[in-house]
């Protein structure tokens, strides 16, 4: 009488690679799941910065507009002209608009005016806001400069009064009675063709 053969035990060897297979698609699929996640926090994050940086800019220009003054006045060391109001395209030097704003404040009480020189460029993909300590800019006046906000490739900007819209209006201080703007358009265009269309109103600070 023969012996019946006893069954093996363990694990063969196709089940063991089948076994590995299925570990490597989880952790494969784990670690795709993971990255994206990762970049989408990132993503998050970066939006958020831009967001906050955008309003905050929007909130600094709707201030300087609001504060307008009709008061001339003239760079440091500038051929210019003083003026009432300097609003134009991008020019050479990056200059898009000049003018005077009051209702600055002054919490260490300095023997200075509420007035102030303030001046928007565009230079390198960024709006930058510069502004004296003074309207009339002479040789010892103080000038603080600020990028209000970066990330741009290009701003256009549109002049406007009631109906008529322009893309400069410049108002020399010798002509008194010219009438002013009393509406800015900015058309912020970013990366990938994205643009934000943002109109102000001057000079209706009560």
């Amino acid at each position: 009488m023969n012996a019946t053969p006893s069954p093996q035990s363990g694990i063969s060897l196709m089940e063991t690679l089948i076994a590995l297979f299925v570990v490597a698609l989880l952790a494969t699929a784990g670690g795709v799941m993971l990255t994206q996640s990762l970049r989408g926090t990132r993503l998050i994050e970066v939006r958020g910065n831009d967001a906050r940086e955008l309003q905050t800019a929007l909130a600094v220009l709707r201030d300087d507009f609001a504060a307008f003054v009709d008061r001339p006045s003239r760079a440091d060391a500038s051929s210019d002209l003083p003026t009432r109001f300097e609003g134009q395209p991008i020019r050479y030097d990056g200059r898009i608009m000049t003018f005077v704003r009051n209702g600055w404040s002054n919490p260490a009480d300095l023997p200075r005016s509420d007035l102030q020189r303030v001046e928007y460029q565009f230079d390198n993909g960024a709006l930058i806001r510069r502004s004296w300590s003074a309207p009339d800019a002479g040789p010892g006046t103080a000038v603080a400069e600020q990028i209000v906000l970066s990330g741009l490739e290009d701003i256009s900007v549109q002049y406007g009064r009631e109906q008529i819209w322009k893309p400069d209006w410049i108002v020399p201080a010798s002509m008194v009675d010219a009438p002013l703007p009393d509406k800015i358009q900015l058309v912020f265009t970013f990366g990938e063709g994205d643009t934000l269309t943002a109109k102000f109103r001057l000079g209706l600070r009560e």
